[in-house]
């Protein structure tokens, strides 16, 4: 069974990021004002990566900074080389497996949607600073924060009361639903299901966000 917080202190740290992150996303957008005229790079910080450092703050201070070993018990701890290469490797590899039950589940859930990205793929590589806005937002912050929010928070709290399999699948269908694309659900429920496992498995919630970081960058590189 892999750490959890106190229960008065889950639900405050999960609505609290949500409403950060909400709210940081129209403050951006306010400053931001209307058009079509937005710099790419803009868009990024105000859209994602502000937005996601909001919620990781909101979590530091609802859950960490009071007490000694808040990290650990949030479920951070130290990763050594095994873990690490493990992490990425299944991160490379989740990839095409969510690709091939995409397919599979496209006749029933329908085709996923692309996100929603200012600049494509190749596009993108000739603005630096919107490339770097990118890989913050999409490679290291939403991941950190999806998987403080899914696995450390929520999932950490069903466990103590279900068994790993009801506990995973509730966190991984409220995370996969969030995404609001029903094309990828079917394989978005089993990716943050597996996540939720490894999670068990390692007893670190650093392996499950290098998986979820890995899998965001191999996705972004592909043309």
């Amino acid at each position: 069974m892999p750490p959890s917080i106190n229960t008065r202190e889950m639900w405050p740290a999960v609505l609290g990021a949500i409403i950060m992150q909400l709210a940081m996303a129209l403050l951006g957008r306010r400053l931001l004002g209307p058009g079509a005229e937005q710099a790419p790079a803009a868009m990024m910080l105000a859209y994602l990566v502000m937005p996601s450092l909001a919620a990781v703050i909101w979590i530091w201070f609802a859950t960490v900074w009071r007490e000694q070993d808040g990290w650990t018990r949030l479920g951070f701890a130290w990763i050594d080389r095994r873990w690490l290469l493990r992490a990425v490797a299944l991160g490379a590899a989740s990839v095409p497996a969510l690709m091939l039950i995409t397919a599979m589940t496209k006749p029933v859930f329908g085709p996923a949607k692309n996100p929603a990205l200012p600049l494509t793929g190749a596009d993108a590589w000739g603005e630096p600073s919107y490339m770097a806005a990118l890989l913050l937002g999409v490679v290291l912050l939403a991941p950190l924060m999806e998987e403080m929010i899914f696995r450390g928070l929520l999932f950490g709290w069903l466990r103590r009361r279900y068994g790993l399999w009801h506990a995973g699948a509730l966190a991984a269908l409220g995370h996969a639903i969030l995404h609001f694309d029903q094309g990828a659900l079917p394989g978005l429920f089993l990716f943050f299901l597996f996540l939720a496992w490894i999670y068990e498995y390692s007893q670190n919630l650093w392996v499950p966000t290098i998986v979820h970081s890995v899998h965001n960058f191999v996705v972004l590189a592909l043309p």
